[in-house]
């Protein structure tokens, strides 16, 4: 699939639904244009110069990383109350598409040591 500049613009807006594969896609799309934009500036307006295609690929892998990261701590319900975000969305959203899935446990939201989306 090859959303559109329009879908791209209004991916955060569009198709409200809260489950998890929609929701993922919503996450990717809006985090990677934000980060080609911020490529294109530092390119642009910084001067840098092109980013390699192993950096491009090591930041957009940070930048969603991050972003799983703060889903699982959005789940804190006694942080939050009731402004977190369900662990079971937050677990539907982001199966199938983190490291070693098959060897986290059940509830993997609240592992100390990290989980890592995996390109692959």
């Amino acid at each position: 699939m090859r959303p559109s500049f329009g879908e791209i613009l209004t991916c955060g807006i569009a198709g409200r639904e809260h489950r998890g594969e929609t929701r993922l896609l919503r996450i990717v799309i809006s985090e990677s244009a934000y980060l080609i934009w911020k490529l294109r500036n530092e390119r642009v307006i910084g001067a840098k110069g092109d980013a390699s295609n192993r950096e491009i690929e090591n930041r957009w892998l940070n930048t969603i990383n991050n972003r799983l990261s703060i889903d699982c701590l959005l789940t804190n319900t006694k942080k939050y109350g009731g402004k977190s975000i369900r662990k079971s969305l937050v677990l539907e959203t982001w199966r199938k598409v983190l490291m070693n899935e098959d060897r986290l446990p059940r509830d993997w939201t609240r592992e100390s040591g990290g989980v890592l989306v995996g390109v692959g």
